[in-house]
C-alpha cells in the first residue's frame, strides 16, 4: 500500500503543491462557467434521441446546414463523452466541466509520463506547470468552447497514449488513445506513424508482430468508425464537414479546400511574430496597458520554453518525434484560420505533447536545470495567468 502511495502525483510535497495550486486556479478561472458554444452537448442530445443531426443552425458554433440537416463538423469524442452528463441534464449539461475533466486526465497522464521518461519529481512539476500555463491547456479547458474542448481531450488522450508508448507498449491499448485523439482533433491522425514506430523500437520480431497487429486491428476499427459517421453525416466516407463550411464561412471561399499554401504567410506570422497589442489614447497608455488581439498571440511571446525542446540528444526516437512535429503542424499551416478567437496559438497543442517528451529527454541527463529554462517557463506561465484573467475580465465575464 505504501508502495502504490508513493506512485501518486502528490507523493511528493512539490507536487502536492503544485496540484493544489492548478486545482485552485482552475476552480476560480472556470468559476462554474457553462459554455454557450456547447456543440459537444447537442450532439450528445441527438445521439440519444438515435440521431447525428442537431436541431440548431449558427454557423457562430461551427453548426453546419447541408442536405436538410444541420451536423457538427468537430471530432465526435468530446460529444460521446458528454453522453452520460447529456442523460442526466438534458441540454443543460456542462460542457466546460468535462473540458475541466479532460485537463486534469491530461496533466495526470503527462506526470505519469514524465516521471517514466526519468524525470525527478521537482522537475516533473516544473513541466507540468509549463504544460499547464505556459501553454494554451489552461485556457482551453476553462473555457470548454467547442473548438477549446476539442483540443483538452485530444491532449489528454495523446497524453494517455504516450504514457502506453514508453510504457507497456500494449498495441491495442496504444491504439485506443490514438483513435480517441485522432476522433477529438482530426490532426492528431498524423501521429499514428509515431506510435506504430514506438512499439516497434527495441522489440523482439515476435513482440513487434504481435503488438503491431493489436494496433493495427484497433486503429482500423476506429477508421471504420469514422468512415460510417461520415457517411451518415455526408453520405460519402470522406470527411467533407470542414470544407463544406469553409465554403458557407463568410471568412472562407465559395469553392476549393481550406488548406492552400496562400494561408501559410499568415500562419507563419501567427506562430512566430504576433504580438499583443499596446491599450492607447494618443499614445498614452491605458489600463491593462497590454491586450490580447483575439486573432491570437504568437508561440515567440506566450511559450519561449518550448525552445529547450532542441536540446534534446539526437537519436531515432527523439527523430520520431521531431518527425511527427512537423506532420502534426503542417495542416495548421495551410488552414484558413489560425485558430481565430483565442489567447495564444491553441493550434500549437497538436504538437506540444510531443515537444514536452522532447523538453523532458533534454532536462532528464542533466545534473542542474538550466537557470534560463527556468526563467523561460516562469515568463510562459506569467504570460498564461495574464491570458486567463484577460479573458475572464474583459472577453467572457460570465458563461
Amino acid at each position: 500500500m505504501r508502495t502504490a502511495l508513493r506512485r501518486l502525483p502528490f507523493s511528493h510535497p512539490v507536487t502536492a503543491a503544485l496540484i493544489l495550486a492548478i486545482l485552485v486556479a482552475l476552480g476560480v478561472s472556470y468559476h462554474g462557467r457553462s459554455t454557450p458554444y456547447n456543440n459537444d452537448v447537442l450532439l450528445a442530445d441527438a445521439i440519444l434521441h438515435g440521431h447525428l443531426w442537431v436541431d440548431r443552425h449558427d454557423t457562430t458554433i461551427d453548426s453546419l446546414a447541408y442536405n436538410g440537416r444541420n451536423w457538427i463538423i468537430e471530432g465526435p469524442v468530446p460529444g460521446l463523452l458528454a453522453i452520460p452528463q447529456t442523460a442526466v441534464h438534458h441540454l443543460d449539461a456542462n460542457q466546460t466541466f468535462e473540458a475541466i475533466v479532460l485537463c486534469l486526465i491530461a496533466l495526470v497522464a503527462a506526470w505519469r509520463l514524465l516521471r517514466r521518461l526519468g524525470l525527478n519529481e521537482p522537475r516533473t512539476a516544473l513541466l507540468i506547470i509549463f504544460l499547464f500555463a505556459g501553454t494554451d491547456l489552461w485556457w482551453c479547458s476553462m473555457l470548454g468552447d467547442v473548438w477549446f474542448i476539442s483540443h483538452t481531450s485530444a491532449v489528454a488522450f495523446t497524453f494517455l497514449a504516450l504514457d502506453e508508448a514508453f510504457g507497456k507498449k500494449r498495441g491495442w491499448a496504444l491504439a485506443i488513445w490514438a483513435v480517441l485523439a485522432f476522433g477529438s482533433r482530426f490532426t492528431m491522425v498524423m501521429a499514428l506513424p509515431l506510435y506504430a514506430f514506438l512499439l516497434w523500437n527495441d522489440a523482439t520480431t515476435e513482440e513487434r508482430r504481435r503488438r503491431l497487429i493489436d494496433y493495427a486491428g484497433v486503429v482500423l476499427l476506429g477508421f471504420s468508425l469514422w468512415i460510417a459517421r461520415n457517411v451518415a453525416q455526408y453520405g460519402t466516407w470522406r470527411d467533407i464537414g470542414y470544407t463544406m463550411f469553409y465554403r458557407q464561412d463568410p471568412w472562407g471561399q465559395p469553392e476549393g479546400s481550406p488548406f492552400r499554401l496562400s494561408y501559410f504567410p499568415y500562419e507563419f506570422w501567427s506562430y512566430l511574430f504576433q504580438g499583443p497589442v499596446v491599450v492607447e489614447w494618443r499614445q498614452q497608455a491605458l489600463w491593462p496597458i497590454f491586450k490580447i488581439d483575439t486573432k491570437g498571440i504568437a508561440l515567440t511571446f506566450t511559450s519561449p520554453a518550448l525552445v529547450f525542446a532542441f536540446l534534446a540528444p539526437r537519436n531515432r526516437v527523439t527523430w520520431a518525434l521531431w518527425i511527427t512535429i512537423l506532420l502534426v503542424v503542417a495542416p495548421s499551416m495551410f488552414y484558413y484560420l489560425n485558430g481565430w478567437v483565442q489567447f495564444g496559438m491553441r493550434h500549437a497543442l497538436d504538437f506540444e505533447p510531443f515537444a514536452l517528451v522532447l523538453m523532458a529527454m533534454a532536462l532528464r541527463d542533466r545534473a542542474k536545470t538550466p537557470g534560463w529554462l527556468i526563467g523561460l517557463i516562469a515568463w510562459s506561465c506569467l504570460m498564461g495567468v495574464w491570458g486567463v484573467w484577460y479573458w475572464d475580465t474583459f472577453v467572457r465575464t460570465g458563461n
